[in-house]
């Protein structure tokens, strides 16, 4: 009876959401950005998949992706995921003062982590805010579901340049948003099989089309499901850095700028334009979304953008 009740508070301890502990980065001298990696580094990263299309043999080059001002993408969340010799980087987006969404693959694993968000960091060298993040919660089937939830140990004050992104309202959930034009940012690579140093400094934006997960599919066999949404790579594309970086379009009745994914992968092959780029779809998780954070989503929005 006692080794069942073990294994039955062995089983308890593995669902509930890792709380985090450790030093803090308060300011950019904290920081030695020369030893940051891209998160596809970590030794327990589950990432890309493979892929059957090549795309056209282009430059592997982001084309027509533009450095955003301050204030210009203010939901953006920079991730410092320390361990103890190596520190990573990964995207997230603001969605309520205390909590920043980003994919699971970034922080799943290992709970000796220590977490710190960056906002206001369209130069991330010069980043408003670091705050410490306090607990992980990732979905608690992070294998298909490449979603996490971070608490943050203070709230953050809101500005111009701090903002938390609009998550959609439950009338959107049946929408697929094809063809639609959204926009992915991050402060990713900006081609595959670099040298650039992680993060890059500007906080980089490009957008494309959303795709059927059929035509997606294409790509990407026995691999999309109803929880992804896909964008193509024809102006340009996310690459290592961009992970849980915030896929978003405009609701063309309210003109609200809204969250519609997560980015989660791409071809094995690199970010080459012409790749299309999969991401977790936030229409899934709403409900998740609201039992495990202070987000309420709406069953609708006002008129007023």
């Amino acid at each position: 009876m006692r080794a069942l009740w073990r294994v039955i508070a062995l089983s308890v301890c593995l669902l509930l959401p890792a709380v985090i502990q450790g030093a803090s980065i308060s300011s950019p001298e904290d920081i030695d950005w020369s030893s940051v990696r891209s998160i596809r580094e970590r030794p327990s990263y589950r990432g890309a998949v493979s892929s059957l299309s090549e795309g056209p043999n282009r430059s592997q080059r982001i084309l027509n992706g533009v450095t955003v001002a301050r204030g210009d993408i203010p939901y953006a969340a920079a991730i410092l995921i320390s361990e103890e010799f190596a520190t990573y980087f990964c995207g997230g987006v603001l969605v309520s003062e205390l909590f920043v969404l980003t994919a699971a693959s970034c922080v799943e694993g290992d709970r000796d982590l220590s977490i710190t968000v960056l906002l206001d960091a369209a130069q991330i060298n010069t980043a408003g805010e670091f705050i410490a993040v306090s607990e992980i919660i990732v979905h608690p089937a992070p294998s298909d579901n490449d979603i996490a939830l971070l608490r943050l140990n203070r709230a953050v004050r809101l500005n111009d340049n701090i903002r938390p992104v609009t998550l959609p309202n439950r009338r959107q959930r049946t929408m697929t948003f094809v063809n639609q034009l959204a926009s992915i940012s991050g402060w990713g690579r900006t081609a595959s099989n670099t040298n650039e140093a992680l993060p890059l400094n500007n906080l980089r934006l490009v957008r494309n089309h959303v795709m059927s997960n059929f035509n997606c599919g294409v790509s990407f066999p026995f691999t999309i499901t109803d929880q992804h949404i896909c964008i193509t790579g024809d102006s340009g594309s996310a690459c290592a850095g961009d992970e849980g970086g915030p896929l978003t379009t405009v609701d063309v009745v309210t003109g609200r700028t809204f969250l519609i994914g997560l980015y989660s992968f791409t071809s094995f092959l690199g970010c080459g334009m012409g790749r299309p780029t999969v991401h977790t779809r936030i229409t899934e998780y709403l409900d998740w979304i609201e039992a495990n954070s202070d987000v309420v989503i709406l069953d609708n929005w006002d008129t007023v953008a």
